[in-house]
Order: C-alpha cells, then structure tokens, then sequence
C-alpha cells in the first residue's frame, strides 16, 4: 500500500496556522457558494444587504466566539446601538454590517484553515443565506461538519538526545501536546516555545527550533499525524563576571552614591559568576533590582558571545540611575479605606539605603476623614466625626537570610475615631514577605499591639441583650496582645486594576495571645489580653465575556470567623479587640448599606465575629468604541451583593443574609478606575417583619432614602 503524505514544515513564529497548511494534497471544502442574483447584484454595488443575522450550526469541537473571531463578517447591530451611531455620534454605537460577497469569501476560507489546522481535515463547511429583498436584508447560517479529528499518532523530537537534566524530564513531564491529543497547530507552536525556553533556562543561549528538519506529516490510511520537531542545543554556557555602572544626571548636579556599592545589587541577583546560564534568572534579578527602590534598573544585558567564538562565559552588564537620597513629600489624597470615601493629607518623609544595604526608613504622618464638616470636631471623643490619625515609622530590608524574602519593622501610634467611640492605638509590627511559586505570595506578620478604646457619651446602644451590653463593657477595658498571623495569595489575575480574566485566592489565619502567655509563665508578667483565633477566606474570579474587554463578569465570595480559645473561651471578663472584628457595608462590601452599617444583631459600628460576602458585578464598557476618547474610559456596572456579620457564628441563619442591588460609573485611571455606586436594599433582615423585602417597601419614601452612595478608587472587588 502506498501512503499519500504531505509535508507541513513547523516554525516558531506565528502565524503558525498559515504555516502548517496542508499542501497541494490537501482536499478542498466543499460549500455552497454564495451565487443568488441577489448577492450578485450586492457585488456590484447597486444592492446592498443588512446582515441581520450570522449563525453557526454543527460545531462542537470549535466555539461559535472562537469561529466568530476569525471572521470580517459581522451581525449588524441592534436598534440602540445604530440609533446611536447615525442619530447622536458616528463614534457611539455600530454602524450596520452589510453582506460582501468577497470579504465572506475569505471568511470561508480562514474558517477553513482553522479547522485544518485543529485537524478536522474532512470538515465540510455549507452556507446558507436568505435574502429578504423588501427590506434588504440577509440570513446567514454556516453549518459546519466537523467529521474526523486527526490525533497525533507518532511524536520525535531531535537533536535533544544528549540534553542533561533537568532538561531531560522536562521534556516528557511538560508537554503541550504529544502522541494521542487532537493536533493542534496552536499547542504544537506552544510546545516549540517551550522547549526553546526550557534550553534558554538551562544553559543554551544559542539553542534554535530547525524548520527545515521538522514537519507534519498526515496520512491518508489512517487519517492521522506523524510529527517530527528537530533542534539545535548548541554549545552550553555559564554565567561570566558582572559589570555595573551607575548613570548620573549632571544637568540636575548629581554626583556618583558612592554609598550604593556593587554588593547591593550583587546580593539581588539569582546567579553568579560559574552559574548555568538562564534566561529565567535574568527575569527574576530584573525584577529584585526594580524592587529595591534605590534606583531605577535602566539595563541590565546578557552579552552571549557568538556561537562560532570559543568563549562559553555570559558576561552581564548592568545600568543603574540612582534615586535621591532624601525625600520629603507632603501628601494629598483620596481612598476607600473601611469601605467608604476619604479624604486625607499627610507629610513623609524617605531615607533610602538607611544604614546601606538598599534599607529603606520612612516615617509618616497621615490624617484621613469621611466626615470633613466636622472640622474641627475630627477627635473629640464626644463628637461625630470619623476620621484617623497615623504616625509610623518604618524600616524595609530588602533581604532577610535569601533575596527572595523581605522583612520590614513598623511602629505605629494611631488615634481612631468612629462615630461612637474614640480608639487609641500602639502597634509594633513585623513582617516577613516571599514568593512560594511564579504567581503566590506569602506574608508573616507578627503584631504586638496596645489599645484603649473610649465610648462616646452620646451614643446610646439601645441593646436590651445582656450580651451586647457586656461586650461593650469588656470593649474599653484596655487590652495588649500579641497576633502572628499568616497570608497565602495566589494572583492569575492579568491586569492589577481592571482584570478582564483569571482570579486572586486569598488566606488568612491569625493566632493572638501566645506572647502574653509566655510573658505570664515564664516572667510572671500579666498583661490585659484575650487569647483568639481568626481566619478568613477570600476569593475574586474575572471573565470577559467578549474578545476585547467590552463585557466583564466579577465574583466575590468571602468567607471570615474568629472565637477566643483557651482560657479566654471560658473567661467572660475577655473580649476580642475591636481592632480585630469583622465589619459589613460600605463600597467593597454589601453596598446597601454606608461602611460598618449592617449586622444581624447589635450594633454593626462595634462589629463581629463571623463574616460571610457573595457579590457579582457586571462591567460594560458601553462606550469602547470611542477609542482615544476621554469617554471611552467610562464602564457601567450593575451588582448584586449579599452578605452580613453575626456576632457568633452559631448566630448565622439564612434569613439573616442582607441583599443589595445597584448601578455604578468606572473611569479608568492612571492609579486605577475612579469608583461611583449606588445601592439599594432588596432584603433587609432587620427591618420590621412585613417591610423587609424590597417589594414590601414604598420605593420613595423608604428604599430610595435608604439606599447608599459610594466613592472610591479602584475596583469594588
């Protein structure tokens, strides 16, 4: 039996799919041609045809978005859209889309060559279009036969069969794609990147992907692919001496630091002379020298030397610009810190590379408040203002025992006022922070902390419950405790303000009242501290529901508990510091209700103990289509949010859960999108019975008085 082959030659580059078109052997697509007098005449220009609809049918191994995608052709828009764009402004909306027999040809083929190049050789692509000539309009339906998927009966890579380890195992334990998968011109190009990179990462600079010695060849008796990759390792390389320079602005009358030494940039990267050249390291020392804050890394180059040249030593050469020393810097801004708008000004001031070794120490005066009519009133403990003053200083080094952790020591004097009460507060902080993986981080605190908290003799708890009434009791006894605490986070988010995809995993567990203990045991020192536990959960998914960042879909679920352990279960003189409580509503929360405003029982501005959040939001960015306009910046959203905090968790009941609902602005800035919501309550589970569902309410008078506004910057989640 003879076999029928065709040659595909592989390369690196993209297009790949155009490269691995089958040749000559190739069988065409049978499909019905657009041919009607009606399109004919569009041709030709004196009948132009709305495309009212574009329909795919009899894919299942290839998405509609996906076919969609590959497509000039468009489904004309709706009457809003349009109305837009020919009523208002050529650049709100979408214009109509009409039928171009040539531009649709060429669609026919692209949706061709991607089904070649998924292995579906034998698909039969049929189209179908119904004209309406009254109204000038047309139906499309392109029905697809998938039939036959061709798998990857045989896979050979070459030239890597002296490759050491661990380039070796990596090589089968990795892979994108191999013998048995659906081929897949898309996996074979990534596969091809990624033993480059796996030879780039071990040792082989010069390392190349050889076209001329690779193909993919399909065969007609069994339907199948045999592919062959072929590379060329070259010679292996180490890393050689490092050279570093500094550059100076002498227009400003800068001068070398001299007190910025080799060392410290030395100590930052993740190789040294003698090393195995990787161009993953380079990545990572690139990115510890732009952490330092010192300067700013302008170059730092990897001089491989030609392969012919005997040499098999990397050099590198690194370009620093020096940042200034000493840095004073008054401070004016806006946040959503607790959930809720603030203004607020500070003064800093930064010394960097205190004491050598790229340490930094800043100190830092802030003032902050959501009630700026209270002026002057902001901490007087009687008053109603809410606001915050903070005084900390602060010591970052930049490397602690290896140059992938970094430790900081903070001490902070804050005075925090709420409206019912005045706090002040001591903290003495430390914390270690690392990357376990590409994408998670980890962060060790360890907090000493002091506070006393004051009850505004204007507030007047109302509480009949002997609980609340000893909580608020217990909450101004002064308190010193000892929380180590621990947070693992994994970010595969792909954008730090407006994620259109991906997701953030957040975990959070904290031990208080250890170090008071010991001090009691071993010193017999006795401190006022309550021994608790507290954990939280977080997690925030993304999806873009179109190709281009035009629709996002956002889900946030938060989870959050806490109980005293130990002695302190039993001791009903012991209370959890409110600095370590769970507050509900505000702007990140459940956006019915202003910041520390819900709670199923109690009062929510003293907080609780367990803590539970659901919210999804969808984001459209209705006015894309402006492009390089200011109002292109612009999203809507609309949200829904349900959630609450309960003093114990053995309180939580279903009926319980708060629910909210609203429509809010996004514009995207520089440092983030500037954040308007509106919010409105559709359950409130302490309201009257007969008045707690939105439909049980007069709108006016009670679900439009009640609802609540929130600014802030940066996303709600």
């Amino acid at each position: 039996m003879t076999l029928h082959r065709a040659y595909v030659h592989l390369t690196p580059s993209l297009p790949l799919l155009q490269v691995l078109l089958v040749a000559a052997a190739l069988p065409m697509f049978p499909h019905r041609a657009p041919a009607s007098p009606s399109v004919q005449e569009q041709q030709g220009g004196s009948v132009a045809y709305e495309v009212t609809s574009l329909l795919f049918a009899g894919n299942s191994e290839i998405t509609g978005d996906e076919l969609e995608a590959v497509m000039t052709t468009r489904e004309t828009p709706g009457a809003f859209a349009k109305f837009l764009h020919y009523s208002i402004s050529e650049a709100l909306g979408r214009k109509k889309e009409y039928l171009d027999v040539v531009v649709f040809s060429g669609d026919l083929e692209r949706l061709k060559s991607l089904y070649v190049n998924r292995g579906f050789r034998e698909a039969r692509i049929d189209t179908s279009l119904r004209f309406f000539a009254e109204k000038k309009t047309v139906e499309i339906t392109i029905t697809i036969t998938e039939g036959y998927r061709s798998v990857i009966d045989t896979m050979t890579v070459q030239g890597l069969a002296d490759a050491p380890e661990p380039i070796a195992t990596e090589l089968v334990t990795e892979r994108k794609i191999g013998e048995g998968d659906p081929y897949d011109a898309r996996l074979l190009e990534e596969e091809v990147k990624r033993i480059l990179r796996l030879l780039y990462d071990n040792g082989y600079p010069h390392a190349a992907y050889l076209q001329d010695s690779s193909a993919a060849r399909h065969y007609a008796s069994t339907r199948d692919f045999s592919v062959t990759l072929t590379f060329s390792m070259g010679k292996p390389y180490r890393f050689g001496e490092v050279g570093i320079e500094q550059e100076v602005d002498t227009l400003r009358g800068k001068t070398r630091r001299n007190d910025i030494t080799d060392d410290i940039l030395l100590d930052a990267l993740t190789y040294g002379p003698g090393d195995i050249y990787s161009l993953a390291k380079k990545t990572e020392s690139e990115d510890n020298l732009s952490r330092l804050g010192v300067f700013e890394l302008r170059r730092l180059d990897l001089l491989v030397p030609r392969a012919e040249d005997t040499s098999v030593t990397v050099p590198t050469r690194i370009l620093i610009r020096p940042y200034d020393k000493h840095e004073l810097a008054p401070d004016i801004f806006v946040s959503d810190e607790d959930g809720a708008f603030n203004i607020g000004t500070g003064l800093s001031y930064t010394n960097r590379n205190f004491l050598g070794g790229a340490r930094q120490f800043t100190t830092r005066l802030r003032f902050r408040t959501q009630t700026i009519a209270e002026f002057p009133r902001y901490f007087e403990k009687d008053g109603n203002a809410v606001s915050n003053l903070d005084l900390t200083f602060q010591v970052i080094q930049p490397y602690v025992f290896t140059n992938t952790i970094k430790g900081s020591w903070t001490f902070s004097l804050i005075v925090d006022k709420q409206k019912p009460y005045r706090q002040n507060i001591l903290r003495n902080k430390f914390g270690f922070s690392g990357r376990h993986a590409e994408f998670t981080t980890g962060y060790l605190d360890w907090s000493l902390e002091s506070s006393h908290l004051q009850l505004s003799r204007n507030f007047d708890p109302n509480a009949n419950d002997e609980d609340i009434r000893r909580a608020l009791r217990l909450l101004q006894e002064e308190q010193f405790n000892s929380i180590l605490g621990y947070t693992i986070q994994r970010d595969r988010s792909n954008d730090l303000f407006n994620p259109s995809s991906g997701f953030i995993h957040t975990a959070t567990i904290e031990e208080a009242g250890i170090f008071p203990v010991i001090l009691e045991k071993v010193f017999s020192i006795r401190t006022p501290y309550t021994r608790f536990y507290r954990t939280l959960l977080s997690g925030r998914w993304y999806v873009d529901l179109t190709d281009h960042r035009y629709s996002i879909v956002a889900l946030k679920v938060k989870l959050g508990t806490e109980d005293k352990y130990g002695e302190s279960l039993r001791d009903t003189n012991r209370a959890i510091p409110q600095t370590s409580r769970f507050f509900a509503g505000g702007g990140s929360s459940v956006r019915g209700w202003n910041s520390r405003g819900l709670i199923a029982r109690g009062n929510p501005q003293f907080g609780g103990n367990f803590l539970g959040e659901l919210s999804v939001e969808a984001r459209i960015n209705l006015l894309q289509a402006l492009k390089d306009s200011p109002l292109s910046k612009v999203w809507f959203v609309v949200f829904l949010d349900a959630g609450n905090v309960w003093p114990r968790a053995i309180d939580f009941t279903p009926r319980t859960i708060a629910m909210a609902t609203g429509v809010g602005l996004r514009y995207e800035t520089l440092f983030g999108p500037f954040r308007i919501d509106w919010g409105l309550r559709l359950y409130d589970p302490v309201a009257p019975e007969g008045q707690r569902w939105v439909t049980q309410r007069n709108f006016l008078k009670q679900t439009v008085i009640q609802s609540a506004f929130h600014f802030g910057i940066g996303q709600a989640f």
